[in-house]
């Protein structure tokens, strides 16, 4: 039993998503508005892009699929 708190695997908690240049805007596939750049910070554990008007974020990869 003292093996099973164990993982044969890490499990990693924030992907490495792609992030965008400083400066960079883009508009919400959902709602045309403006998209918030987030930091990218350690302690964020969230998408690159925030949609204040939909509460929604969104990655490079989600946008780039929504062209």
């Amino acid at each position: 039993m003292s093996k099973s708190n164990n993982l044969d695997t890490t499990v990693k908690f924030r992907p490495d998503y792609k992030w965008p240049k400083v400066g960079t805007e883009k508009k919400c596939p959902k709602c045309s508005e403006l998209l918030q750049l987030q930091k990218n910070v350690p302690e964020y554990y969230g998408k690159p892009w925030w949609c204040h008007h939909c509460q929604w974020q969104f990655s490079e990869e989600d946008l780039a699929s929504k062209k």
